[in-house]
C-alpha cells in the first residue's frame, strides 16, 4: 500500500502539472497597440428614446460607415453621425495662455500669441471665444464673446512676466463660461514650462473644470507638469505636444479645431431606465469604451467610466509572459507546500505527538520505527528554510506565542513549519496579486489579508476549542464527583472520564494521563492542561485537588460545588449576552455599512467613488473615517461588554 508521504508527493505533483497546463493553456497576453487618433466621449443624453453621444475627436473627417457602436455587447446599426454646431448648440473656447518670462527666449511668447491670434480667426463668427493670462496672477483679459478685437488686442501687447500661475488660470477660465445650457466648452491651456505662481491646487481646478462641463485640452512643449497631466484626464481632454516653441502655431490650430467641433452620434438606445449601459464605440480607428445610466444626462470623464472587467489584466513589466510562468511556478510551489502541510497533519490520521504515546497508553495502534521516521523528516531544503524562519521567529520573542497558539488550537504543526508555510503563501499570494493588478497597493493588501487572515484562522480555532473545553467542564466534573463517590482514585477515575467524554476535553484527560503514567506527577499534568489551554476555571480545579490532596477532605463534594459554581455563572452570562445581544448586532451593522455602501457604490460607478482613491485629500479622508469607526466600534464594545 502506498504511504502517506508517497500519496501526498503524487498529490503535489498532480497539482503542480494541473496548475501550469492551465495558465499555459490560458489567453496569451495582449500586444501593444499602434498609435490610434484620438477620441473620448464627454457627454451622453440619454433621457428620452434616442441616445445622444458627443465625441471629442482629434480628426472629424468621418462618415456613419466608419462608426461601429455596441451596447451592451448588442450591436447598433443605425448611427447617425452629425456636430454639436451643426445642432445649433453654443460653442465657447477659452484660452490659457502661459505669459512666464522664460517664454521671451527666441521671441516665444509673441510666435505663441501669434498663433492664438491665427487660429481665432479662422473659427467660425458665432464661436466664443475667452482668454486667460497666467503670469504672476491670472487674469481675465475677456470673457467667452463672439467679439474678437479685445482677445486680439489682449494678445498682441501680451508682456512677459516673472511666475506663471497656470492652475489658476484654469480655475478662473473655468468660471468664466456663460450659463448657457447646451454650451460645448474648452479650455485650452498653452504653456512652454510649469506652473510656478498658482495659489490654487490642481484638484480645485480640476473640480471648476468638471463642474463647468468642459475639457481641457493642454498644449505645450515637453509632457504636462503640476496635475495639468490629471486634470486634461479627469476632464476628458487630449494633451498635444508641440514639441519646440515654433510648433505651438500649428498645435493651437489643431486643438482648436478639436475643441470648436464635436461629433454627436445618435442611436435608439437598448437598455430601460436606472440600467447602465456599457457600450464599445469605434471610430475610423480611434476606440473607446464608457457607460451610461438610462434616463439621465451624463456629463464628465467619471460619470462616464467604462465599467470594469471582471479580470483586469493590466500589460507592461508584470504582463509579460515570462513574468507570469514564473509567478504560476512560484503559485504551484505554494499550492504543494499547502497540500504537503495538510498531508502531513491528516494523512498519517494522527500527530506525531500521538504517535510517540501511543506506545505508553492502551491503544492498540503501534506504528513501526521506519514508518514514524518517514513521517518526521521532510526533505533538507524544507528542513533548513523551516530552521531559518524558526531562528528568526525565536530571536524576535514570537516563537513561544506562536507554539502556544498552535497548542491552544490543536493544529499538529510546529511553530516554525507553521510560519514558514504561511510566509510562503503570503509572498506567492501578493505575487499573483502583483502580476494580474500591476499595483503594488494590492499586492501590499492581498498580502495583509493573507497573513492577517491566517493568523485570524488560528486564533479562531484556539478559541473555539477552549469554549468547547471550559463548556464540558462542569459536566466532567460530575462524572468525575460520580467515579469518586463510586471508590475510584482520582487518577482511575480521569482515566475513566476521559474515555467518557468527548473532545477535546477527553483529548486533554487522556494526554494528562499518558504524562502520569511516562513519570510526571498528576497534578502537574493537569495544571500543563490549564496552562496550554489558558483556562483559568480548569486551573481552580487544580488548585482545588492539590489542597484537598495536602489537607484532606471530601474532593467529591468540592468538585460538585465548584461545577455548580460554574453552571450558574454560565447561566448569568447567556443571560447578560442576550440583554446586550442589540448592541452587538447594532455594532455589526454600523461597521459593515461604510464598506458595504463603498463596494455598492463602486460596483455602480467605478469612476465615482474612485476619486477617494486617486487623490490625497480623498486616502485622508478614507483614513479618517476608518479611524473614527474603529474609534466608534471600541467605543460600543466598551459599552456592551460587561464582565461576569
Amino acid at each position: 500500500m502506498m504511504s502517506a508521504s508517497r500519496r501526498v508527493t503524487a498529490a503535489l505533483a498532480v497539482v503542480a502539472i494541473l496548475v501550469v497546463f492551465a495558465v499555459g493553456v490560458g489567453p496569451a497576453s495582449a500586444q501593444e497597440q499602434a498609435d490610434i487618433p484620438y477620441s473620448a466621449v464627454t457627454e451622453v443624453r440619454a433621457a428620452g428614446d434616442a441616445v445622444n453621444v458627443t465625441v471629442l475627436r482629434s480628426e472629424y473627417a468621418v462618415t456613419s460607415s466608419q462608426i461601429q457602436l455596441s451596447e451592451n455587447g448588442q450591436e447598433i446599426g443605425d448611427v447617425d453621425l452629425t456636430t454639436a454646431a451643426a445642432l445649433g448648440r453654443p460653442i465657447e473656447v477659452i484660452y490659457v495662455l502661459d505669459v512666464d518670462n522664460r517664454s521671451v527666449i527666441n521671441a516665444g511668447l509673441s510666435i505663441v500669441a501669434g498663433g492664438i491670434e491665427a487660429a481665432i480667426d479662422e473659427l467660425p463668427a458665432e464661436t466664443k471665444v475667452g482668454l486667460v493670462t497666467a503670469g504672476r496672477e491670472a487674469e481675465i483679459q475677456s470673457r467667452p464673446s463672439t467679439n474678437r478685437t479685445r482677445i486680439r488686442t489682449a494678445l498682441q501687447g501680451a508682456v512677459a512676466e516673472q511666475g506663471a500661475s497656470i492652475v489658476d488660470g484654469i480655475a478662473l477660465a473655468a468660471a468664466s463660461f456663460s450659463d448657457a445650457p447646451d454650451a460645448v466648452r474648452s479650455i485650452i491651456v498653452v504653456t512652454t514650462g510649469s506652473d510656478t505662481a498658482s495659489a490654487r491646487s490642481a484638484a480645485d481646478a480640476e473640480a471648476a473644470t468638471v463642474q463647468a462641463g468642459a475639457q481641457a485640452i493642454w498644449v505645450g512643449t515637453g509632457p504636462a507638469v503640476n496635475g495639468l497631466q490629471q486634470i486634461v484626464n479627469r476632464t476628458g481632454g487630449v494633451v498635444v505636444d508641440a514639441g519646440s516653441v515654433e510648433g505651438i502655431p500649428a498645435a493651437v490650430d489643431r486643438t482648436t479645431g478639436i475643441a470648436a467641433n464635436r461629433l454627436v452620434l445618435s442611436y435608439e438606445g437598448t437598455g430601460e431606465r436606472g440600467d447602465r449601459m456599457p457600450v464599445s464605440l469605434a471610430i475610423a480607428g480611434a476606440s473607446v469604451d464608457f457607460s451610461y445610466p438610462v434616463g439621465l444626462d451624463t456629463t464628465g470623464a467619471f460619470q462616464l467610466a467604462a465599467i470594469a472587467s471582471a479580470n483586469p489584466i493590466e500589460r507592461g513589466f508584470f504582463g509579460q509572459p515570462a513574468v507570469m510562468y514564473v509567478s504560476v511556478a512560484l503559485a504551484a510551489i505554494a499550492i504543494a507546500l499547502a497540500v504537503g502541510t495538510l498531508g502531513s497533519m491528516f494523512a498519517g490520521g494522527e500527530t506525531s505527538l500521538d504517535n510517540l504515546l501511543a506506545r505508553y497508553s492502551d491503544r492498540d495502534e503501534n506504528l513501526e520505527e521506519e514508518e514514524v521516521q518517514e513521517m518526521l523528516v521532510q526533505s533538507a531544503l524544507v528542513r533548513r528554510a523551516v530552521d531559518i524562519t524558526e531562528s528568526f521567529a525565536e530571536q524576535r520573542g514570537f516563537l513561544a506565542r506562536i507554539e502556544e497558539l498552535l497548542e491552544r488550537a490543536n493544529v499538529p504543526v510546529a511553530a516554525g513549519e507553521g510560519l514558514f508555510f504561511l510566509s510562503a503563501i503570503v509572498f506567492v499570494a501578493s505575487a499573483i496579486s502583483l502580476v494580474t493588478s500591476g499595483s503594488l497597493f494590492a499586492a501590499v493588501a492581498v498580502a495583509l489579508i493573507v497573513g492577517v487572515g491566517g493568523y485570524a484562522a488560528v486564533v479562531a480555532l484556539a478559541r473555539r476549542r477552549v469554549s468547547q473545553f471550559e463548556s464540558q467542564l462542569p459536566d466532567t466534573l460530575q462524572l468525575l464527583s460520580g467515579t469518586l463517590k463510586a471508590g475510584y482514585s482520582l487518577p482511575q477515575g480521569l482515566e475513566a472520564v476521559s474515555t467518557e467524554i468527548a473532545d477535546p476535553m477527553g483529548y486533554e484527560l487522556r494526554r494528562a494521563i499518558t504524562e502520569a503514567q511516562l513519570g510526571r506527577e498528576i497534578e502537574d499534568a493537569l495544571a500543563g492542561v490549564a496552562e496550554r489551554l489558558g483556562s483559568p476555571d480548569f486551573a481552580w480545579v487544580v488548585m482545588a485537588i492539590g489542597i484537598q490532596r495536602e489537607v484532606g477532605g471530601n474532593l467529591a463534594e468540592v468538585l460538585l460545588t465548584v461545577a455548580e459554581t460554574m453552571m450558574q455563572r454560565d447561566r448569568l452570562s447567556r443571560e447578560v449576552s442576550a440583554l446586550t445581544a442589540e448592541g452587538r448586532v447594532s455594532a455589526g451593522i454600523l461597521a459593515m455599512l461604510p464598506p458595504g455602501l463603498g463596494v455598492v457604490m463602486y460596483v455602480m460607478n467605478p469612476g465615482y467613488i474612485g476619486v477617494l482613491f486617486d487623490r490625497t485629500f480623498g486616502l485622508v479622508l478614507i483614513g479618517l473615517a476608518v479611524l473614527s469607526g474603529i474609534t466608534g466600534l471600541i467605543w460600543m464594545k466598551k459599552v456592551i461588554t460587561i464582565d461576569v
